[in-house]
C-alpha cells in the first residue's frame, strides 16, 4: 500500500483560520467560567456543570489541533462519499460493516455493561454532548494519523501507529481523567474488558480500515459522532443544570 496524503496538503489551512479564532475565544470564555465555578463544587463529587465546562475546553483544544493537522481542510474539501465510491461494492461493504459495528457495539453491547445510578435521561442534552464528544474523538484519531503521514509511511503503518498511540492515550486519559471529571459513574467493572473487546476495538478497527482505504474523513467523524451519542444516551449523561452527583474517583471510574 502506498503512502497516503489525506491531510498533508491541508495542514493549517489559512482558509479555515476563522474557525480556530472562534475556538480560541470559546475556550477562553469556558476557562473563565470554569475558574468561577470551581470553588462552588466539591472536587470529589461529580459536577455536571464542571463536566460540561471541562469537556468544552477539551473539545476546543482538539478542534484547534484538527485544524493544524489538516483534518478540517480534508473534511471541508472532500465529500462524505464520491460517486465512484457509491458505485464501488467494496466501499459499500466496508461502510455497511462500520454501521453494523456501531449498532452492535454502542446501541446493543456497550449499554449492557452500563449503569445509570438512577439518573434521569435528558435526550437532547445527552445527544448534543455525545455528538461533540464523538467528533472530538474522531478528530483526535485523524490528527494522530495526519502526523504519521508526515513520515511518508504506507496507510496501514499510519493506522497501526494511530491505534497504538490512542490505546496509550485512552488508558491514561479515559480512566484517569475523563471518567472521573467528565463522565458520571456508569461502568460495571466486570464489563470493562467486554466493552473493549466487543465494542471499542472492533469499531476502531473497521472504521480505521475504512478510512485508510477510502479517506472519507467526514464520514469517519459521523461514525464516531453516532457511537458517542449512543453512549451518552445509554449512560444518561446529565445536562449542565443538574445538581452535583455522587462521589467520583479512580475506583468509581473503573465501575462497581
Amino acid at each position: 500500500m502506498k503512502a497516503t496524503r489525506y491531510f498533508i496538503d491541508y495542514q493549517a489551512d489559512p482558509g479555515l483560520a476563522y474557525l480556530v479564532a472562534i475556538l480560541v475565544v470559546v475556550s477562553l470564555v469556558l476557562g473563565v467560567l470554569l475558574f468561577i465555578e470551581r470553588p462552588k463544587h466539591d472536587p470529589a463529587r461529580h459536577s455536571p456543570r464542571m463536566a460540561w465546562l471541562r469537556a468544552g475546553i477539551y473539545f476546543c483544544i482538539v478542534g484547534i489541533v484538527a485544524w493544524l493537522t489538516g483534518v478540517y481542510g480534508a473534511m471541508s474539501r472532500n465529500l462524505l462519499a464520491t460517486p465512484d465510491q457509491l458505485a464501488d461494492p467494496l466501499w459499500i461493504a466496508v461502510t455497511a460493516l462500520c454501521v453494523a459495528a456501531l449498532i452492535w457495539g454502542y446501541v446493543f453491547w456497550w449499554p449492557r455493561g452500563t449503569i445509570v445510578h438512577g439518573r434521569r435521561l435528558y435526550p437532547v442534552p445527552a445527544l448534543t454532548f455525545g455528538l461533540f464528544w464523538g467528533a472530538a474523538s474522531a478528530w483526535t484519531l485523524l490528527s494522530i494519523y495526519a502526523l504519521s503521514e508526515m513520515f511518508g509511511l504506507p496507510g496501514w503503518a499510519n493506522a497501526v501507529i494511530t491505534v497504538l498511540v490512542i490505546a496509550v492515550y485512552n488508558i491514561n486519559y479515559q480512566s484517569g481523567w475523563w471518567d472521573i471529571h467528565v463522565s458520571p459513574p456508569h461502568n460495571i467493572r466486570a464489563w470493562n474488558n467486554r466493552k473493549v473487546l466487543g465494542a471499542h476495538n472492533p469499531f476502531l478497527i473497521v472504521t480505521m480500515t475504512h478510512f485508510v482505504l477510502f479517506g472519507n474523513a467526514a464520514l469517519f467523524t459521523l461514525f464516531y459522532a453516532g457511537a458517542m451519542a449512543a453512549s451518552t444516551l445509554a449512560m444518561h449523561f446529565p445536562p449542565f443544570w443538574e445538581n452535583d452527583g455522587p462521589a467520583v474517583s479512580l475506583d468509581t471510574a473503573l465501575g462497581e
